[in-house]
């Protein structure tokens, strides 16, 4: 990536979230809670007590004031300014959480293999460069301990696809607003967002790359939303009973590959060897 072209895209992250927009976004709704709640399962799955986080590109900290309140100690990070504050304030006194602003791709500042759990949720999806996508990685490997989960979240094309331009008021007008490919249905630039769009294959290709150079073994690979955010006015209409069937049925369908690709985010569970 030219140097010009990684300046264009710091700018673009920093005007994106410069709305504060992470401190609402898992919670605004049944459907964006969805995400949530399928990703708390997972790292569930992997806590024991006196575990330590760390949550890289942590937003405003929804999974570490969750982790906190559950008496872990977590280690919040993210690049933008804007979401550091919000999390000193939410935070200030909250004994089991430190807030520090840092770049992903340089974690020089934590020492190697310290934590249990290293969340990954943001940053990679940010990050348009395989070097740099694998650098940001390799970081997060190695602050962790042997036999840690590393959490990686990705985020796919499908489901933005048809959320934004295709379930818009006018989709032959929105789809012109992007990079589009019409022969393979292929979205090719994501203008206006720092967010990169992947399809499922080159997740996989990343994380074969990241097996091949990292001390890593390939954990599940689920989906944190399936079909939530496609079908949201469905979603956000469910009773509590309703809702908490969604659930279930996301959590018990959310490694099915067949499903996989209509979930606008993915994460590959990545163990340190």
């Amino acid at each position: 990536m030219a140097m010009n072209d990684d300046k264009n895209l710091r700018d673009t992250y920093l005007k994106q979230y410069s709305d504060g927009i992470e401190e609402t976004r898992l919670s605004c709704s049944k459907a964006a809670n969805a995400e949530f709640l399928v990703t708390l399962y997972y790292i569930s799955k992997y806590l024991h007590p006196g575990a330590r986080v760390i949550d890289i590109g942590a937003g405003v900290g929804a999974y570490a004031k969750e982790l906190s309140h559950k008496g872990y100690m977590v280690d919040a990070l993210d690049l933008h300014p804007i979401n550091v504050e919000k999390m000193k304030f939410i935070f200030k006194n909250e004994k089991n959480v430190k807030v520090f602003q840092a770049d992903a791709r340089d974690l020089s500042a934590f020492q190697e293999n310290s934590y249990d759990i290293v969340l990954v949720m943001g940053p990679i999806y940010h990050l348009h460069n395989t070097e740099e996508r694998l650098r940001a990685i390799g970081e997060a490997v190695r602050v962790a301990k042997s036999r840690a989960p590393i959490f990686v979240a990705f985020c796919l094309q499908d489901a933005p696809l048809i959320q934004y331009i295709f379930q818009s008021e006018n989709p032959a007008l929105e789809i012109e607003t992007i990079g589009y490919e019409r022969e393979t249905a292929m979205v090719t630039e994501n203008k206006g967002s720092s967010i990169k769009l992947d399809t499922l294959d080159k997740v996989k290709e990343l994380i074969d790359m990241a097996c091949k150079v990292l001390s890593v073994t390939k954990g599940p690979i689920f989906s944190q939303d399936g079909l939530s955010n496609i079908i949201r006015r469905e979603i956000n209409k469910m009773s509590k009973e309703s809702y908490h069937e969604w659930i279930q049925y996301l959590i018990a369908t959310t490694e099915r590959s067949d499903l996989m690709g209509y979930s606008n985010h993915i994460v590959q569970i990545l163990i340190k060897k």
